[in-house]
């Protein structure tokens, strides 16, 4: 329901800005377009805009004259930013220089481990987040105090938001909303908004303010999205009213 719906919005994006001139669109619109072209849009001759065909951070081209921009759309104000498997996500940990000990901190988190009273993995139980984060929250403080440094933010954020693993290209804009109600952030104003909300207070494994952790947990293992358990999801939440306070406290 939420992919195609996604689907969906990027299809209305592409069909808002395509074969218009600058002055057809909407005030919104137009401001956006101004501060993502700068100078060089000038309302002569039309915008372009299509769907990319790959899976990749980019959703939608815009382009004007001979200037092609790429934009990652967001549909609400709570996202899913990325996701792949916990082996790859472990190994990337492990590029980052993320101690063995600390990494497996967080796989225990994902698939929910309960300890005996020896220490050892209890495989035949399996704890929510909440009941997990109320036994072992001082591991996964472990976890973030140690991933929370600004090199392996900046890292994280270009991995996971702005150019992904499959790209050589990054975003210009991340655009959140829906056609008719959308706001948007630069590509180089998103690693201050992330970096600016570097918190350790979250109970959640988490980078600034995207939190971490499996797609679906699946506790009574009778989903029919099974896999989904061991898929590490990046999750972004409350990301229209953080690109909004953002932006107004460049102003003051």
């Amino acid at each position: 329901m939420f992919k195609n719906y996604g689907f969906q919005n990027e299809y209305d994006f592409v069909e808002l800005f395509n074969n218009k001139y600058l002055y057809e669109l909407d005030d919104n619109s137009q401001t956006f377009l101004k501060e993502l072209f700068g100078d060089v849009i000038d309302g002569n001759e039309k915008i372009k805009s299509w769907k990319n065909k790959m899976v990749q951070k980019t959703d939608i081209f815009i382009k004007y004259k001979n200037h092609i921009k790429n934009i990652s759309l967001k549909c609400g104000n709570s996202n899913s930013m990325h996701g792949e498997s916990i082996d790859d996500f472990k190994r990337y940990l492990e590029q980052l220089k993320i101690p063995y000990n600390t990494i497996e901190k967080y796989v225990s988190y994902h698939y929910g481990y309960a300890r005996n009273g020896d220490g050892n993995i209890d495989f035949s139980k399996s704890l929510s987040s909440e009941e997990y984060k109320k036994i072992y929250q001082k591991e996964i403080d472990i976890f973030n105090k140690s991933i929370n440094k600004t090199r392996i933010i900046v890292d994280m954020i270009d991995r996971f938001i702005v150019r992904g693993r499959n790209s050589d290209y990054d975003i210009d804009a991340l655009v959140c909303g829906r056609i008719n109600d959308y706001v948007w952030i630069m590509k180089y104003d998103l690693y201050d908004l992330i970096l600016s909300k570097r918190s350790l207070e979250y109970t959640s494994p988490h980078i600034a303010c995207i939190t971490i952790g499996p797609k679906m947990r699946n506790l009574n293992r009778d989903s029919k999205n099974a896999k989904d358990r061991y898929i590490v999801c990046l999750r972004w939440n409350f990301i229209k009213e953080d690109i909004i306070n953002y932006k107004n406290s460049l102003k003051g």
